[in-house]
This record gives C-alpha cells, sequence and structure tokens, in this order.
C-alpha cells in the first residue's frame, strides 16, 4: 500500500485542521504545513509558532513548510524547527500566488535558475553545521515544485538543479505558475522526471477519487506516495477509502458531523468574534459543497449565515436531510 500526503493549503490546513481531520478520519501518512515565511527578524510570529509547537503537532507526522528566498534564513528556520524533533523540513518552491511571486518566492523563485542553485547549494552546504548550532540533528529536506513560471519547458533546467542535490522527496505538481490550479496538468513533464530525477518523486495535482489514486500509482509503480490537498478536503474519506479499499458511495454525515462540530468549536474559542469563525467555517464549505449534491439551495443558506446561531441550524437542516438520505 502507499502513502497519502495532505498538501498544505493558506488558511485551510492549520494545526486546528489538521489534528481534528486525523482524530476522525486519518489515511495520512504525511501533514504538510502551509508555508512559514522565515525573515530578517529570525523570529516565528505566534500563529506561525503554533504550526510547528510540538504540543500541538505530532512531530512524527507533521512536515513544515518553508517560504523563502535567502538561505539564511532558510537555515536558521530550519534549525530551530529541527530542534523541536522535526525529522523532515519541505521547502515552497510551488506556490502561484501573485504576491509571493513577485518577491521571487515560491515558483517565481524557478524563473531564477542560478538564484535557485545557489540558494539549494547554499542550504545543503549549510544545514548540518546550522543544526550544531542548536544541538539538532540536520533534518531531511524535501522539496514541492511546479515545473517553471511560464513555460513548462523551463522545468529541464530546473530539474537537472534539484538532480544536483540529495532531496529526500520531490513533490512536482505539473503545472506551471501562471496556470495556477484552472488549466490542465501537464503528465508529460512528471513522466520526463519520472525518468531523469534522482530524488524519489511524489505525485500532486488534481486527484480527486480513489481511481485518480490508483491509476496514478499503477502508471508510475516505483513512486511510494502521492500528495492531496482540494480533493481530500472536499471528501475527507478519501485517504481512508484508498487505504482500505473500499468504493466511495457518499459522505458518512454522522461522522462528518462530528467533525464539522469540532472544528467550530476549536475556531470558536480560538477566534475572535463571530465573523472571523464563519469565514473560516465558510472556506471550508467551498471545499465540502462537493460532497453534498443537489444540496445547492441548504449550502447557500450556509454560506449566507451572518451568526454562528444561524450558521448552526443551517448546517443541522443540510445534514439531518442527509442522514435521511443515507
Amino acid at each position: 500500500m502507499k502513502n497519502i500526503y495532505l498538501a498544505p493549503l493558506e488558511g485551510v490546513t492549520d494545526s486546528i485542521y489538521r489534528n481534528t481531520f486525523e482524530k476522525y478520519y486519518g489515511g495520512v501518512a504525511k501533514y504538510f504545513t502551509p508555508f512559514i515565511s522565515p525573515n530578517s527578524t529570525f523570529k516565528f510570529t505566534t500563529r506561525e509558532f503554533k504550526e510547528i509547537n510540538p504540543e500541538k503537532n505530532n512531530i512524527e507526522t507533521t512536515v513544515p513548510q518553508l517560504l523563502t528566498n535567502k538561505a539564511e534564513h532558510f537555515l536558521w528556520a530550519a534549525a530551530e524547527i529541527a530542534s523541536l524533533g522535526f525529522k523532515e523540513i519541505n521547502f515552497n518552491l510551488g506556490c502561484p500566488s501573485g504576491t509571493v511571486v513577485a518577491k521571487k518566492k515560491g515558483s517565481g523563485l524557478l524563473y531564477y535558475p542560478e538564484d535557485l542553485d545557489n540558494m539549494l547549494y547554499e542550504i545543503f552546504d549549510g544545514l548540518d553545521k546550522a543544526c550544531r548550532l542548536v544541538d539538532a540533528k540536520a533534518p531531511a529536506i524535501s522539496i514541492k515544485t511546479r515545473l517553471g513560471k511560464a513555460d513548462p519547458e523551463e522545468f529541464y533546467e530546473v530539474l537537472d538543479i534539484y538532480n544536483k542535490y540529495p532531496i529526500s522527496e520531490l513533490t512536482i505538481h505539473p503545472r506551471v505558475q501562471t496556470d495556477f490550479y484552472r488549466e490542465p496538468i501537464r503528465p508529460e513533464f512528471f513522466e520526463y522526471a519520472y525518468e531523469h530525477a534522482k530524488a524519489p518523486l511524489i505525485f500532486n495535482g488534481d486527484l480527486v477519487t480513489c481511481d485518480d489514486i490508483e491509476n496514478t500509482l499503477r502508471k508510475y509503480e516505483s513512486i511510494d506516495a502521492v500528495m492531496i490537498g482540494r480533493g481530500l478536503i472536499a471528501n475527507p474519506e478519501l485517504a481512508l477509502e484508498y487505504e482500505k479499499g473500499l468504493e466511495h458511495k457518499a459522505l458518512d454525515p454522522r461522522l462528518f458531523k462530528d467533525f464539522h462540530n469540532e472544528l467550530l468549536c476549536e475556531y470558536t474559542e480560538i477566534l475572535s468574534g463571530e465573523k472571523p469563525v464563519l469565514h473560516r467555517m465558510k472556506e471550508f464549505w467551498g471545499f465540502w459543497q462537493n460532497s453534498f449534491p443537489d444540496s445547492e439551495k441548504a449550502i447557500k443558506k450556509i454560506k449566507k449565515s451572518n451568526r454562528i446561531c444561524d450558521y448552526k441550524d443551517n448546517v443541522n437542516i443540510l445534514i439531518s436531510s442527509a442522514i435521511s438520505a443515507n
């Protein structure tokens, strides 16, 4: 059986979501945190530390992700994170956000292969020393990447650079930055990596069903895992279905209700005021709605709720309807 990894989604897969997901569903071998952006302050923000706090994360399955274009910032953060006991750190070279790319970070750094090469050299050359300064063991460094910034053929040079370094795993999302998530994936470039990459490969992109997972792992039989983001948020049972060889029918509404209610309770405790809580929960419904077909009117009411009490009522109506139909 191959592994499923949960992809990081900014504002979605925080420590509360990850822990609650593991409690009710599971089936995931690694949980990647939304990116942390180390900078010249050489300090983690309160929000960032929450994502790597060993008291709030399972250090055996959580992989902190870093987003930066400065090797010294990466090395400082990597050493601090390693000192907390984490065994792997992921370098984000895939984020397509315009504001990130404009700062030559995420997939924006791929457009500057010489800078990318220099940064990776400094990271792998300096990692052991940086970790010794805090009495920590150097973690494995994995990478999550896109093909390039604008032209997929940028990937040939990018992969040549990756092949110079002892990357523990290379997760490839086969789109360029300008594709965002709208354009079709470009599997032919993953196939090129499958033939030429030195690092173990992970496939990421447009996996939404067990058939998608099985077909991908059958096609690329030597890869050990796939990374799933939106598909696993939309159907939280997906990894478990794959692990147990189950055929997807419909989301178990009773289990989903418990999962949802615990998330709501957790966010109500930590967020200040009803508006931030509702904003967070409605963001999830942008994904969950796909698991409640023929419920457009009920979901519209959920998204229009302006008070938590109304939101709870509307969610209960939807879930009660799903339970009755089950």
